[in-house]
Parts: C-alpha cells; sequence; structure tokens
C-alpha cells in the first residue's frame, strides 16, 4: 500500500465519519427540541452540543495540518485528547449504527403490520428505552478497550512439536514480541513491565518482530534503552517493520540495538550452537516498505547450516514462500491480532481476516518438495498479538501478547 493509497483510505474514512456524526448531531438536536422548552436553556444545550461534535472532529484537523509524525512526543493534555477521541470514535459509531438499525427495523415492521387494534405504547416506550441503553453499549465497550484491555497484557504459552528434533533442541524456549509500538499509546515505562516478565521466563532466545516506534524518530531510544534490558540465553534478535520504515529509523534501529547486544538481521541469518546442534535464525525487511530478500537471508543461514531454521518476519503473508524453501518457524505480528474482536479466540472475526488469512495464532504448512528438504517436517507460522496498538489505542477481546514458544519432539 502506497501513501495515494493511506491518504484515499483515510479521506474516505473521514467522508463516513463526517456522515455518522451529522446523522448523530441531528438526532441529539431533534431530541432536545422534543424535550427541551424553548429558550435560554436549550440554546446552552444546543451550543454545547455543536462544540462537542466540532471538539471530536480536532484530531482530524489536527492530521491534516501537522501530519501523523509529530515532530517530538505527544503532550499529556494531547495524549488524553486522542484517548478520549478513540473511545467517542468507537461509541459514536455503534450509536449510529445501533440508532440506524432501529430505525431501520422499525420501519420494516410498520410496512408490513397489518391493520389491526392500537398498538401497546408501553410496549413501544420500553423498547425505545431498551435501545437507548443498548445505544451507550459502544462507549463502555471502548472505554474497557482503552483504558483496560490495552494495559493487560497476557503471557501465552505454546508448544511446537517439530518432527526429529534432536534432544538438544528439545524444550528450546523462545519468546515472541511484536509490534511495540514505543510512543504516546506504549511509554518507556510500560514497556519496562514487560520486559521484567519476559526475564523472568528465562527465555533461550528472544525474538523482535518489528514496529519498534509508533511514528517518530524521537521514540527510538527510550525504545533500545528498555529493550536493551532484555536477557536470553542465546541471544535477543530483531527484523524491522512497516511503522520503523515511516518514521525513516532503520538504520538508526539497527546501530542502536546493535551496540546494545540485539542483532537486527535485514535479510541476513545467524548460526546458533545449542549442544551438539545448531539453530538458524534468519530475518528479513518489511515486506511491502522495506526490501525483503529471503534467497539472501536463506545463503548466510546456508554458510553454517542448523537443524532448525527460525524465520523472523514483521509480515505473515511470506509464509508459503518460506515454507516452500524450508523454513521449519516462522515468527511474524503486524496485525495485532486486529485489536478488536467479537470474542476471545484467535479464528473469531476481526477486521485483520478481512485482508489476512494470518490474523494470530498458529498456522501449519507442508515443507516445499525439494528433495534437498527433509520433507518429512512441516513448516510452521506463529503470528503474535503484538503488545502495542495503532489507529485506534483500544484493544477488545484481544489483550497484549508476550508469547512463550516451546519446541519438543514430536
Amino acid at each position: 500500500m502506497n501513501f495515494t493509497s493511506v491518504r484515499a483510505i483515510f479521506f474516505l474514512f473521514l467522508f463516513v465519519y463526517l456522515i455518522l456524526q451529522y446523522y448523530l448531531l441531528t438526532h441529539v438536536m431533534a431530541y432536545l427540541e422534543r424535550r427541551v422548552a424553548a429558550g435560554p436553556a436549550r440554546r446552552i444545550l444546543q451550543a454545547g452540543v455543536w462544540i462537542f461534535f466540532l471538539v471530536m472532529l480536532s484530531p482530524f484537523a489536527w492530521i491534516m495540518l501537522f501530519g501523523l509524525i509529530p515532530q517530538e512526543p505527544y503532550p499529556q493534555p494531547v495524549q488524553t485528547g486522542f484517548l478520549l477521541f478513540a473511545i467517542w470514535l468507537f461509541g459514536s459509531v455503534g450509536w449510529a449504527a445501533i440508532l440506524s438499525g432501529y430505525r431501520l427495523l422499525g420501519w420494516v415492521a410498520s410496512w408490513v403490520r397489518q391493520p389491526g387494534p392500537v398498538p401497546d405504547l408501553e410496549r413501544r416506550r420500553l423498547l425505545k428505552l431498551g435501545a437507548s441503553v443498548f445505544a451507550g453499549a459502544p462507549f463502555i465497550a471502548g472505554g474497557y478497550g482503552s483504558l483496560v484491555e490495552r494495559r493487560r497484557f497476557r503471557v501465552d504459552h505454546f508448544t511446537l512439536p517439530v518432527e526429529g528434533l534432536s534432544s538438544a533442541l528439545s524444550q528450546l524456549s523462545i519468546v515472541q514480541l511484536t509490534d511495540i509500538h514505543v510512543g504516546p499509546f506504549m511509554p518507556a515505562v510500560e514497556l519496562a513491565a514487560y520486559v521484567e516478565t519476559i526475564n523472568r521466563l528465562q527465555p533461550d532466545l528472544i525474538a523482535l518482530t518489528g514496529d519498534f516506534v509508533a511514528s517518530s524518530p524521537s521514540e527510538v531510544a527510550p525504545c533500545v534503552e528498555v529493550l536493551s534490558e532484555l536477557k536470553a540465553r542465546y541471544g535477543t534478535f530483531a527484523c524491522l517493520g512497516n511503522h520503523d520504515v515511516y518514521a525513516g529509523i532503520e538504520d538508526e534501529l539497527e546501530r542502536r540495538f546493535g551496540e546494545k547486544g540485539i542483532q537486527v538481521l535485514r535479510n541476513g541469518a545467524v548460526s546458533l550452537p545449542v549442544g551438539n546442534s545448531r539453530v538458524n535464525v534468519l530475518g528479513i525487511d518489511d515486506l511491502k516498505w522495506g526490501k525483503p530478500d529471503l534467497p539472501q537471508a536463506l545463503e548466510a543461514a546456508g554458510k553454517e547450516p542448523g537443524e532448525v531454521r527460525i524465520l523472523l518476519s514483521h509480515r505473515p503473508e511470506i509464509f508459503p514462500d518460506a515454507a516452500q524453501r524450508g523454513i521449519d518457524l516462522t515468527l511474524s505480528g503486524h496485525y495485532h491480532g486486529g485489536q478488536i474482536k467479537l470474542a476471545d479466540a484467535p479464528w473469531n472475526i476481526s477486521l485483520a481476516r478481512l485482508v489476512t488469512p494470518y490474523a494470530e495464532g498458529l498456522f501449519r504448512l507442508p515443507r516445499g518438495d525439494n528433495p534437498a528438504i527433509s520433507t518429512a517436517k512441516g513448516s510452521m507460522l506463529f503470528v503474535g498479538r503484538g503488545i502495542g496498538i495503532t489507529g485506534l489505542p483500544i484493544r477488545i477481546n484481544c489483550p497484549p501478547q508476550i508469547a512463550h514458544l516451546t519446541l519438543r519432539r514430536a
């Protein structure tokens, strides 16, 4: 997706949002006219409603005037304002959908209703009251998702069976952290809690699969400083994501991480001795915004072949190609699990599932038909939900995730 496409999507979303806001505004104004007698009180309330709706449009004005990339970290009032805007956006869209649905049902009912007795006005009043209460549910959900679940991370444990795995690599533990998005909604102090939890797991390897910052070069230093405290027996390795490219900090991240002992793999690989065996860790650039080169990474891994090859790729769409080329395990992120889902299970409906078959969770494919590759093994993909957010700072039925993966012999 290029910049023109991103801008087109933004203006399309803005157009739809303005229509919904106008619909709600007219609904509220009509309610005031019905419920409040004409006079100063009504005029004050109507002015307050106009001011509120205009304030809720101010984040779009901010983006259009100053862009998505700030020149410095957001001050606390701006951060709070964007958080309240996110709750309003989520809640108001849900409210508009419920009101529209209620009116549509009423229209359908009046169209198909046969002549009969006078309608039960008390029942109709209760239905309207129920619809009004139900319309408040999106605001409650938005508030919970932004103020509570967005911060309530979870450690999820997965066992990955690998056929023919040697005893040296059986029980090898990997922690994946992805889509960190240090910035307005992932301050350094919050990231430090994740680092502390990971270190308590005492992993053998740590894989960081991109999107370290939200949008600004000023976010690099605090991100690197906190992540430098990660501890793993065989090291910490990383690949870059699309937000790292947006911010133009790929080289700076690679340099700063290298100074702290974290190796960024940009179409490269390392070979790690583990007992009497070896593990290859490969990494490629972002599939759309970087310059990914899996063959180059495989060539680097081939200099010291390992028993298991683990690929770090920010986007999971590389998986079919990786499986064909004999990669045992691909670790990815990018989609945040959708951030908002109908239920907690990985396969539940989310926006991410509309654009990719690999929204989150564990996937398997057969290995390639290359005779040089052991076809007894399958290839696995794990897509993490990540810990940060993009777009709306909301998570619903999709808590932040630290993924603890353990290899075992199948």
